[in-house]
């Protein structure tokens, strides 16, 4: 008998296969910013690119150690950015007379700055100290001094009405 081992055996898929996977999770990449839930953009990524929910997973999988990466990557740079968007919001707001936006956002810009640390802000609190010291029995006058008088009721007159003479 022969050693047959049958047709032989493709490698597995095609050669190109990667390319389209790598372009169905960039596409996902692109769909993660719409600001739906992840299990909603996963269902959706499966329905719209035709692979199984647990492929879309893997997928999903893939998109997130990439933000991961971008976060990581851009987190230098991004302090900058937010700065520059702050100063617009400050621009627009005193162009539109929204002064209480524009205090609160120069408010936060300062933070981020140190304009307001802790420490400042308990140096320039003023501090309210309140004592209460114990009660100190007050002199009194020596008890041969007392003098002890006797008030006694005057009769009121009516000073409107005569009075009648006998």
């Amino acid at each position: 008998m022969v050693n047959y081992e049958g047709p032989k055996k493709r490698s597995r898929g095609d050669k190109r296969a990667q390319e389209y996977i790598e372009a169905r999770q960039r596409r996902m990449y692109r769909h993660q910013l719409d600001g739906h839930s992840v299990r909603q953009i996963v269902y959706e990524h499966s329905a719209r690119e035709g692979v199984s929910i647990p492929t879309a997973w893997r997928d999903w999988d893939q998109v997130k150690s990439w933000t991961e990466e971008d976060w990581i990557r851009d987190r230098e740079a991004m302090l900058g950015r937010i700065q520059t968007m702050r100063l617009r919001v400050v621009h627009a707001a005193m162009k539109k007379g929204h002064y209480q936006v524009a205090a609160q956002v120069l408010d936060s810009l300062g933070r981020v700055l140190g304009e307001n640390t802790p420490e400042q802000v308990s140096v320039q609190v003023p501090s309210l100290s309140i004592q209460v010291e114990p009660k100190v029995v007050t002199a009194q006058l020596p008890q041969s001094d007392v003098i002890e008088a006797e008030i006694t009721p005057q009769k009121e007159v009516d000073s409107a009405e005569p009075s009648e003479v006998e």
